[in-house]
C-alpha cells in the first residue's frame, strides 16, 4: 500500500516471514513525524529510504495518527494507493 499526504510518502510492504508484521518505508522526516528514532533503520543509503518494522495493530493505529495530523489544506494531497500482488501456488 502506498500512502502519500503532505508531509510524506509511505510504502507498507507485508513480512513474508510473519504475516502480522508490516515494514514501513520512508525518508527519515516523514518516518520520525509518526515513529521515534530509536526504532528507524537505514534501508537504502544512496536512495536515503528507511524503514520501520509494526505490528498490523499498530500500523492502523499509525495511519490514524497519520490522518488526525492532516492539516484541513493537505485533504486534497492524500492518495491512498492499493498494489495488487499475486503470489504463485506451487500446490
Amino acid at each position: 500500500m502506498n500512502i502519500q499526504c503532505g508531509f510524506g510518502k509511505f510504502k507498507i510492504i507485508q513480512s513474508v516471514s510473519d504475516k502480522d508484521e508490516l515494514l514501513v518505508l520512508s525518508k527519515w522526516e516523514s518516518l520520525k513525524h509518526l515513529f521515534e528514532a530509536s526504532r528507524i533503520f537505514m534501508i537504502d543509503k544512496r536512495d536515503a529510504v528507511f524503514g520501520v518494522y509494526l505490528k498490523k495493530r499498530e500500523c492502523l493505529e499509525a495511519i490514524n495518527e497519520m490522518l488526525k495530523n492532516i492539516d484541513y489544506k493537505d485533504w486534497d494531497h492524500l492518495q491512498v494507493d492499493q498494489e495488487q500482488v499475486f503470489y504463485r501456488s506451487n500446490a
